[in-house]
């Protein structure tokens, strides 16, 4: 059922990061340009899609945080210019890692979390600028740093936390919703051979 559930999570979360949610960053900036000046004239962006995909990967199975993956990066790419299938690439790597890390660890997942998200989003931001400097584009590493990857990697690392409880409260809603299932037909079944 996550693997559906992928679809519209991850298509919405796509869409709010191509309207809404940079026009929002922008706005909060623009307010707390006057406490904090380094915001100033920042691009960093929330990565939404990334975040859903890190935080689901660490409690499932690996070949549903893969699905999530790969819709995950249809979904960027086509609000971006990338060619269709080029985030997903960066998605499944990251999925793949966090997945196989987090199987290891028993209790410290809240920190792995927070530790894996800047590292994730070096490595898309990395990835993604290699790709658009491939389609032609060119880009000052040192520019790149200070306007982009650090209010970025600041960003997901705000917004981490809130996606993970919705993440984990909708994955005990999909295994409460399948364990229940088979006790109530097992109990209406011993129920029915009473009568």
């Amino acid at each position: 059922m996550g693997r559906y559930l992928s679809i519209p999570i991850l298509g919405l979360s796509a869409a709010l990061m191509a309207s809404m949610v940079p026009h929002v960053i922008d706005f909060l900036i623009a307010l707390l340009s006057n406490i904090t000046p380094v915001l100033n004239n920042t691009r960093g962006q929330l990565n939404l899609v990334m975040l859903f995909v890190i935080c689901w990967s660490i409690h499932a199975e690996l070949t549903e945080s893969l699905v999530w993956a790969f819709v995950g990066g249809l979904a960027l790419d086509l609000l971006s210019i990338l060619p269709i299938g080029a985030t997903s690439v960066a998605l499944i790597l990251i999925a793949f890692a966090v997945n196989g890390v987090a199987r290891q660890l028993f209790r410290v997942r809240l920190m792995f979390l927070i530790a894996v998200t800047p590292l994730a989003t070096l490595f898309l931001t990395t990835y993604t600028l290699f790709a658009l400097a491939i389609l032609g584009n060119t880009y000052e590493v040192l520019t790149v740093t200070r306007l982009v990857l650090i209010p970025t990697i600041l960003l997901n690392l705000l917004a981490v936390m809130p996606v993970y409880v919705v993440v984990r409260l909708l994955q005990h809603r999909l295994e409460g919703g399948l364990q229940i299932a088979p006790q109530s037909l097992i109990q209406g079944s011993a129920s029915r051979a009473e009568e």
